[in-house]
């Protein structure tokens, strides 16, 4: 038997096991990188919001919009919501389309009944949501009619900003409407 023959074999038997070797090296460190990834995914900030309920009151100087929402932090860090603003969608007079930012505003729920009788709470800003934990609670936002003159709401969507700076908002909401006469606000 000739020694180049087995040295050949030799080499070859060397580099089908390097070659398997290598391959479920390969295969783990996919898996690791895949796994990695996947927890810093769950390290970045994120919102969700869940809409329970909402309901728009029309007084004779303003407008009054509250919404029961669940906020939830899927992430694996502490978050808090630091903002809540409500995007009004305004059809004008002339047929223009415009948009309006509205701040939560605490001091509208003093006045309101509904809430009173509800088991959850009017949110206060910034309201702190640890890792995996949702709060519920109203959002209230109040419209002076002044600013839409002869304009009509059409459209509702709510925006909801971290502590990171990031920003969470919902598809466009329907409300409920009703008019309150005795209200002289």
């Amino acid at each position: 038997m000739d020694p180049k023959l087995w040295v050949a074999a030799a080499s070859l038997i060397v580099a089908i096991g390097s070659s398997i070797v290598s391959f479920f090296s390969f295969r783990n460190s996919a898996r690791a990188l895949a796994i990695t990834e996947h927890q810093e995914q769950r390290r970045s900030p994120r919102l969700q919001i869940y809409f329970v309920n909402g309901y728009r009151r029309l007084l004779s100087k303003r407008q009054l919009f509250g919404f029961l929402v669940s906020v939830s932090n899927p992430t694996d860090i502490n978050n808090s919501v630091a903002r809540a603003e409500l995007q009004i969608t305004c059809l004008l007079r002339d047929g223009a389309e415009t948009f309006l930012r509205i701040q939560h505003n605490t001091e509208v729920a003093e006045g309101l009944e509904n809430q009173k009788n509800d088991a959850a709470h009017v949110f206060s800003l910034p309201a702190r949501i640890d890792a995996h934990q949702t709060l519920s609670g109203w959002l209230l936002f109040v419209l002076d009619s002044d600013t839409i003159g002869d304009g009509t709401v059409d459209g509702h969507r709510l925006i909801l900003e971290d502590t990171h700076g990031l920003s969470t908002e919902t598809d466009p909401i329907t409300v409920r409407a009703w008019t309150n006469e005795d209200e002289d606000n």
